[in-house]
């Protein structure tokens, strides 16, 4: 694209509501104009100084199950908005799980072309920075264990894993990566570690489970040598075992996304339907309380089979740019998706709306619905 990131201009003036939860809400906008962006959701008031890039601001403190006013202002300027807080799933909150998925360290631009690149020389690329911010975010939030949903290096190259295990080293929690297409493309240089030297992070190996409180995760390379799109009828049996050996209910997650039909109807392809079929009922018959989650899309979308729901969440590196995080409670599981909020990250991906004629911007956040899902057992 013509002029490259940052642009001249933001565009025309947008609030939107990105994240509603039971007891937060998150706000973003770009195009505003420079001043204090002050935002109040029922009560609760929040005041963010901003230079007229894009921003956003989280509420938190807000009460479960009601209907609230949003009202977002910036000089003369005013939006008005609402939202409904769901209910948490009965019992008492026990555990938060922080995800990631399509970091891409060593990739460099955006776009069909890829021509949406960075204009000057940067010390640490937007993929890197993007990918931080985003685990920064998700551990700020209260997540004890992050879990990398596959694709965190571009080509599998010595240079991006030494910036993976860089980038990893920060977080202060305990990671575990399932493998992406990306860790497995042809012409590759190295294979991804069993464990990265100094972070600690670990690799998935096949099917590897997590007891943790109120739930099991049960994590699955889905990955082909070589291919872009996914396989699991060859670990159906391991993953039966992992979901079925367990009185708690499970949060499986894996790269590849179970498509809906036989054939991918948008790239990149995933598990094909009717494997992915086979997967999700060999799933809801060895343990009806399961929640299925996937990256590999750069988009965020949930649909539901039987008991199970399956969702697709986006990546951290283009628009909207996300992270995940996962509430577990006694009676279910709360699924949010959250832009990350870091001036230097929430700038490149709304610089990434742009892509494919703008439609990029439309089809990637999914709508609400999709990002914020609330499941009970």
């Amino acid at each position: 694209m013509a002029g490259g990131f940052p642009p001249r201009r933001w565009g025309p003036p947008r609030v939107e509501v990105f994240a509603v939860e039971p007891h937060a809400t998150q706000i973003t906008w770009a195009g505003l104009s420079p001043g204090e962006v002050r935002v109040r959701v029922g009560d609760q008031e929040a005041v963010v100084p901003s230079a007229g890039e894009p921003g956003g601001v989280v509420v938190d403190d807000l009460e479960a199950g009601r209907r609230l006013p949003v009202v977002v202002s910036v000089g003369p300027r005013r939006w008005e908005r609402e939202i409904v807080t769901p209910w948490p799933p009965d019992g008492e909150e026990l555990f938060r799980l922080g995800t990631v998925s399509d970091v891409h360290l060593g990739h460099r631009g955006f776009g069909l072309s890829h021509r949406m690149r960075e204009r000057d020389p940067v010390e640490i690329p937007h993929p890197e920075r993007c990918g931080a911010a985003a685990l920064a975010e998700g551990e700020a939030w209260g997540a004890r264990r992050i879990v990398v949903k596959g694709d965190m290096v571009e080509r599998g190259r010595a240079d991006e894993w030494e910036a993976a295990d860089r980038v990893l080293s920060a977080v202060g929690v305990p990671v575990w990566c399932v493998p992406g297409n990306h860790e497995v493309k042809p012409g590759r240089d190295h294979d991804a570690p069993a464990r990265l030297a100094v972070s600690g992070a670990e690799m998935v190996d096949g099917v590897a489970h997590h007891d943790l409180p109120g739930v099991r995760l049960v994590l699955v390379d889905s990955t082909v040598d070589g291919h872009g799109r996914g396989a699991v009828d060859h670990r159906l049996d391991e993953v039966v075992a992992a979901v079925g050996e367990t009185d708690l209910p499970v949060l499986v997650m894996l790269h590849q996304h179970p498509q809906r039909f036989e054939r991918p109807w948008f790239w990149p392809p995933g598990i094909p339907g009717a494997e992915a079929r086979r997967f999700l009922d060999a799933v809801a018959g060895a343990n009806p309380r399961a929640f299925v989650t996937s990256g590999h899309t750069h988009r965020n979308r949930v649909w539901r089979r039987g008991s199970i729901v399956t969702t697709e969440v986006g990546s951290t590196k283009d628009f909207p740019g996300v992270w995940g995080g996962y509430t577990v409670y006694d009676g279910g599981i709360v699924q949010t998706v959250r832009r990350t909020l870091a001036p230097d990250a929430i700038a490149w991906t709304e610089y990434t709306r742009r892509a494919v004629l703008g439609v990029w911007g439309r089809w990637s956040p999914g709508t609400l619905a999709d990002r914020c899902v609330v499941a009970r057992w």
